[in-house]
């Protein structure tokens, strides 16, 4: 399959919008250049020919009028068509088709969660969507401004705290089926895609925050510069088993004898538990993972309860309910993973207690 090529300023169109915004761009990039020429050039025409000479007394400044009228009626007209044309283009991506697939986009610091029909949520950081498909995106942000943008699509709008916004697109490739380089020694990395495979990037454009001293598992800093993700562009079918069966586990990990725990330290790493969480006994922002499976944990304001599957699950769900001792300056957010993702992170947890 060939693949839509980009252009030095623009990646390739991967969407139905996309054409309609890159003709909008190029409309105003080019008229820009026309503009930057002929005003630079009667500038530098204008500085030449009344140019100060020796001996020579410079005439008074002249009005005319039809003039005037001409340089301001006409940019009018311009800045008018620009406006309808670009008005349209931002009415039709804001109003999705009837049919489109609801998908709701939970912003958070740092990390996206998305929540597709059913209540079906996959890996944080992930967005499986169908091609040939109209999607949907309902967006609300737990804490701060974000901005989702998928630039192959050519769509971008503010997450805002307190308030849905939407917008939609149709992918128009499967991801899979891309040309693109992928680096062997770093399949996890954004640049390669999630598990080596050809994922669009999704960036947050707004600056929402940067904590000191916390890093992920690549040594980065955790903040607004990460906030990414991986989009999956999958077959409509593929979609729809994704939707009647939950998040499979990722490819790597399955037919291994240990697949549980394998994924449950994909998932350690994917959801951005690596952040606050080390497994291998350091201080950290938050409590160690390793040892803590069966280990007797002492609360904030009192009481205690051992470290098994029903706290690790509340742990997940509601990390507010039970904070544990010396840790309440963490503001853990609430994961929406699946009984077989927990089950997943649980025995992850329980390999590191061993």
């Amino acid at each position: 399959m060939t693949e839509p090529q980009g252009t030095v300023q623009l990646p390739p169109q991967l969407s139905t919008i996309a054409p309609e915004v890159d003709d909008m761009y190029y409309l105003i990039y080019w008229i820009s250049v026309v503009f930057f020429v002929v005003i630079t050039g009667a500038m530098l025409y204008f500085m030449y020919k009344y140019r100060r000479r020796p001996g020579r007394k410079a005439k008074a400044p002249g009005h005319a009028t039809a003039l005037e009228i001409a340089w301001t009626v006409a940019p009018l007209f311009l800045l008018v068509y620009l406006f309808h044309m670009g008005f349209q283009t931002y009415i039709h991506g804001s109003v999705a088709p009837d049919d489109a697939v609801d998908v709701r986009v939970r912003a958070m610091q740092w990390n996206w969660e998305f929540e597709h029909p059913g209540g079906v949520i996959d890996e944080m950081n992930l967005f499986k969507v169908p091609v040939n498909k109209p999607v949907r995106v309902i967006m609300s942000s737990s804490d701060v401004l974000h901005s989702l943008f998928i630039p192959a699509f050519r769509v971008k709008r503010d997450a805002v705290p307190g308030m849905y916004t939407s917008l939609w697109f149709e992918a128009t490739e499967l991801t899979d089926d891309r040309e693109c380089e992928v680096d062997a020694d770093c399949p996890e990395a954004h640049q390669c895609g999630r598990n080596g495979t050809c994922a669009l990037p999704l960036f947050c454009t707004e600056y929402c925050g940067a904590p000191q001293n916390i890093q992920d598992s690549a040594g980065r800093n955790t903040n607004h510069s990460t906030m990414m993700a991986d989009v999956r562009v999958i077959t409509q079918e593929a979609y729809q088993e994704f939707l009647e069966l939950g998040p499979p586990p990722p490819p790597e990990c399955e037919g291994s004898d240990d697949m549980m725990e394998c994924w449950g330290e994909q998932l350690y790493a994917v959801n951005g538990c690596v952040g606050c969480h080390s497994v291998d006994g350091s201080a950290g922002p938050a409590p160690t993972w390793q040892g803590l499976w069966g280990a007797q944990r002492a609360f904030d304001g009192g009481g205690s309860a051992v470290a098994d599957e029903n706290y690790i699950r509340e742990s997940i769900l509601q990390p507010q309910a039970n904070i544990v001792e010396g840790y309440t300056a963490v503001n853990m957010p609430p994961y929406r993973l699946s009984d077989r993702q927990i089950d997943a992170i649980i025995a992850y947890m329980q390999t590191l207690s061993e």
